[in-house]
Parts: C-alpha cells; sequence; structure tokens
C-alpha cells in the first residue's frame, strides 16, 4: 500500500504565508491532487469497476471522491458518487453506546440490508433507488433518487466503512481500495505542536458548527467515543487499502487560527483552551485564495 506522511514546521509555513500567501496555497493543493492522480492512473490501468473509499471523521472523504470522479471524467470514464451517510438508519433506530449515546461510528448504524439490496440493484440491473439522509432531522428523506449506470460506469462507495468486509463480500472482483486520512504533523522545532488526529478535531469543530447544527462543547463531548470507534470499525481494515491518500493541506491551521480561535475561545473547556493556545502559533489566514474545488471547503463553509 503506497502511503504519504510529511512533517510540516510552523516557521517556514508562516514565513511562506507572509512572503507568498498564493504560493503556499499552490503548493499544498497540488500535493493533494498528485495523490488523486497517481490514484486515477491505476484504476484505469487495472480496469475497476467499484472503488471504495474509506477513512475516519473529518478526513475529507466526501471531496476527495467527487475530486476522483471529476478526473474520471477528465480521462473520459463516467463515474457514479454513493455516500454511505446516505444509508444511516433513522436516529431513532441507531445502536447506543454503554453511556446511551448514538453509536454513529458502529457499522450496524447502516442500513446493511438496504446497501446490499441497492449494490445488487445496480450492478445486475444497471439502476436502483438511492436513499438522501438528513442530518438534521436524523431521518432519512422520504423521496429516493433513481439512478441509473452503464456497464463502464465506475461506482465511487464513500463512507467510514466502505472497507469493511460486511458491505462488500461477493463485490470483490476489480475493486481498488482507497483509506483517506489526515497524516502529516505540525511541529515547532522538535516538538509536535499539532498532530493529524487534532486536525481532524479542528476540522469537525468547524464543520459540526457551521453546517451540522452543533456547538464546540457538544462536538468535543463526543469526540472520544469518535476515536474508540475508529479503532473498532475503520482501523481493523485500512491496511488492505490499495492505496493511502494524507488529506493534510499544510496552510489549514492557518485558516483555522482564523475561523475557528474566535470560536473555541467562547468556551472554557480546557481542551478549548489548549487547542487555542496551539493555534496562535500560526498565523492567521482568510479563505479568500482557498480554491473552490478544495478539498478543505468540506469544512470551511464560510
Amino acid at each position: 500500500m503506497q502511503t504519504n506522511k510529511n512533517i510540516y514546521y510552523i516557521d517556514e509555513l508562516n514565513n511562506l504565508k507572509n512572503t507568498d500567501e498564493q504560493l503556499l496555497v499552490d503548493m499544498s493543493e497540488n500535493m493533494f491532487q498528485n495523490q488523486i492522480d497517481d490514484i486515477v492512473d491505476e484504476i484505469l490501468e487495472k480496469k475497476v469497476k467499484i472503488v471504495l473509499l474509506a477513512g475516519p471523521s473529518s478526513s475529507g472523504k466526501t471531496t476527495t471522491s467527487k475530486i476522483l470522479a471529476n478526473k474520471l471524467t477528465e480521462k473520459h470514464k463516467t463515474s457514479i458518487f454513493v455516500s454511505l451517510d446516505d444509508f444511516f438508519l433513522n436516529r431513532k433506530d441507531t445502536p447506543l453506546l454503554p453511556n446511551g449515546n448514538y453509536d454513529y461510528e458502529n457499522v450496524t448504524a447502516l442500513d446493511i440490508e438496504y446497501f446490499h439490496n441497492f449494490l445488487h440493484s445496480l450492478l445486475s440491473t444497471t439502476e436502483a433507488e438511492m436513499p438522501k439522509y438528513n442530518f438534521y432531522t436524523g431521518m432519512r428523506e422520504e423521496k429516493y433518487v433513481h439512478i441509473d449506470i452503464d456497464e463502464d460506469t465506475i461506482v465511487i462507495i464513500e463512507g467510514l466503512h466502505a472497507l469493511n468486509p460486511l458491505l462488500i463480500n461477493g463485490y470483490t472482483k476489480y475493486v481498488y481500495k482507497i483509506y483517506i486520512c489526515t497524516q502529516s504533523d505540525f511541529y515547532e522545532n522538535d516538538k509536535c505542536v499539532l498532530s493529524s488526529t487534532e486536525i481532524r478535531l479542528l476540522r469537525r469543530l468547524l464543520r459540526d458548527s457551521l453546517t451540522r447544527g452543533r456547538d464546540v462543547k457538544t462536538t468535543l463531548s463526543t469526540w472520544h467515543e469518535v476515536l474508540e470507534g475508529e479503532k473498532k470499525y475503520i482501523d481493523p481494515f485500512k491496511d488492505d487499502a490499495d492505496y493511502s491518500i494524507d488529506s493534510v493541506h499544510m496552510y489549514e491551521p492557518l485558516l483555522y487560527a482564523y475561523y475557528l480561535s474566535p470560536l473555541l475561545q467562547k468556551e472554557s473547556l480546557s481542551n478549548c483552551v489548549d487547542l487555542v493556545q496551539k493555534l496562535k502559533k500560526f498565523e492567521p489566514m482568510t479563505n479568500s485564495l482557498v480554491p473552490k474545488n478544495s478539498l478543505l471547503r468540506e469544512f470551511l463553509n464560510v
């Protein structure tokens, strides 16, 4: 499995931001896009029928899948995007953790039976009914979307559990597996200041606050459960991937220093205070140069 990981030094990032902000953005975006280009080449070479893209929360799965689909289009290949998020059970039917919270990281939080029927219908008859899950209501919407494919269409399936054999058992021929996660860390001299896991937390804090109706305190209160769920349901399958994407963009902490710090400063929680202190080490940067198709737009809805 091909992997990508880097160490970024905060002083170098700040210097580049202050001298050539556009160059910093371009370098970051190109490093990510180059990984997708490598994957597209492999998919076409291996005549892949199904692409499975999995990764933990806030790794950038959704946008990466869409970028991948666009790049396949540029190569004159038709693809269709399927998000496992749309196969969530209604909130009232979601399994519970011992403390009574909903266990969204559990693979059984998905309507596995319907997904199997959906995939079977799609691959055997070239058509199926796609559900749509509403995160605000916690329910599947009543209206389904009818989709059609042809025999040459590449089906891109994205979600936390896309690599779990429980979901794709029986459909392993011509399958290409991708694992995506934040992998790179941010250092000050020889000390790690901001880890790859904390980057995902920052992304989730901002996205949840802006688009999912959850405040900082709520997101932080369940973060440990998210990490525990990942260890159980995602980590066991990541080494089965054909390619491991590092979704860290080296300039993204500068964006969070600008957009997320004010939200964190409203809370007195110790972990909020800690994150604020870490973000103070980065030069704040607005989103004015962030490309519209950047993965970071998935979290930076401002």
